[in-house]
């Protein structure tokens, strides 16, 4: 439905009854330069064509004329733009790869490598399940890994079919002397990265909604410079919230060795789970603990439901001017009227 620019010129409007009904009467009188003493006969002829289409030149001028009072009231349609900007949040992905990764845990009803069942839940973290866990489409996200030194193996990236083709080939540490655990590097790493990444592209109040660190391992810190604490004291005055997760069970474990037996090993609670904790509560996040992938699975999937991203919706709406159908069709009715006017309708003298 149009709207228009001028609408109190559509008043004008209410001359065209006024030219219709003259144009009636006009019509309605039977003039003749000649006289006749009775004109019964004549009215009953029947009428030509033409006398039919006698009145078409005076209703096509009114036409033309409805159509430049609404050419001048300026019609126009209103289009609307719907424009959605999503606010994402910058997440880095810190996964242990230390030997001990290869130690198995259950995943439906199944025993694998911690390292794979990682790996398949990180996935499904990442892309979604098509149930629970929706996948996030709207964020950056990089992968670190760690052993005895941390390696940035994808940098942030919203390539995410990419990111996880590339962590599906993640092994664990096979060098003796690059094996241990460093989280604390692996954390520090993360949080500079993060930081570097927002304030070198000046995007504080611009796309990235928060930044986390998402921290798996296995094991205690017993590698690298930084002290775990000393990394999240970083992470938190950067603004950015740490989730630790500690992946094992409390009973025994296994680890297949190279000559392919299995060594039964106890499991004990010791202060990483405290250490990961206090990680996580100074920079507003969470510590879990994961003994099988249905457990990893829902604390994926309570983190995916605490850092939500937003999406704004802005309508743009756009003004298309119309004017120029009126006006062609007055112009086609003038130029009929004109054309019928000098040809089958003109006037005899």
């Amino acid at each position: 439905m149009p709207n228009f620019e001028y609408p109190a010129l559509l008043w004008l409007l209410i001359l065209i009854p006024i030219f219709c009904l003259r144009n009636f009467k006009e019509n309605s009188k039977v003039s003749s330069k000649h006289q006749y003493s009775n004109t019964e006969l004549l009215t009953s002829l029947p009428k030509s064509s033409r006398e039919k289409f006698l009145s078409f030149v005076p209703w096509l001028h009114i036409f033309a004329l409805t159509g430049m009072i609404i050419a001048m009231a300026q019609p126009f349609v209103k289009k609307q733009r719907l424009s959605e900007q999503s606010q994402g949040i910058a997440i880095s992905m810190v996964v242990d790869i230390s030997t001990s990764m290869d130690f198995y845990m259950e995943i439906d009803g199944d025993k694998k490598p911690r390292m794979e069942v990682a790996k398949k839940a990180l996935m499904q973290f990442v892309l979604g399940d098509n149930d629970k866990l929706t996948g996030r489409p709207n964020d950056l996200i990089s992968v670190i890994t760690f052993a005895r030194y941390p390696d940035t193996l994808v940098p942030l990236t919203n390539a995410h079919d990419a990111l996880v083709d590339m962590t599906n080939a993640i092994t664990t540490s096979t060098r003796p002397n690059e094996d241990g655990t460093a989280f604390g590097d692996a954390t520090a790493l993360a949080a500079a990265q993060l930081n570097h990444y927002e304030t070198s592209l000046g995007l504080e109040n611009d796309t990235i909604k928060s930044k986390v660190i998402i921290l798996l391992t296995d094991g205690e810190n017993n590698s690298g410079s930084y002290d775990p604490l000393m990394a999240a004291a970083m992470a938190e005055q950067w603004g950015i919230k740490i989730y630790t997760i500690s992946i094992g069970d409390n009973d025994t474990s296994s680890l297949v060795n190279d000559e392919g037996k299995t060594i039964q090993f106890q499991q004990t609670i010791v202060s990483t789970d405290w250490t990961l904790q206090a990680m996580a509560q100074s920079t507003g996040g969470v510590f879990q603990k994961a003994h099988n992938f249905e457990s990893l699975h829902k604390i994926y999937q309570s983190i995916n439901e605490l850092e939500t991203s937003s999406l704004q919706r802005v309508i743009f709406e756009d003004k298309q001017a119309v004017f120029h159908w009126p006006v062609l069709l007055s112009l086609l009715f003038i130029f009929l009227a004109n054309i019928a006017n000098a040809t089958w309708l003109r006037k005899q003298t």
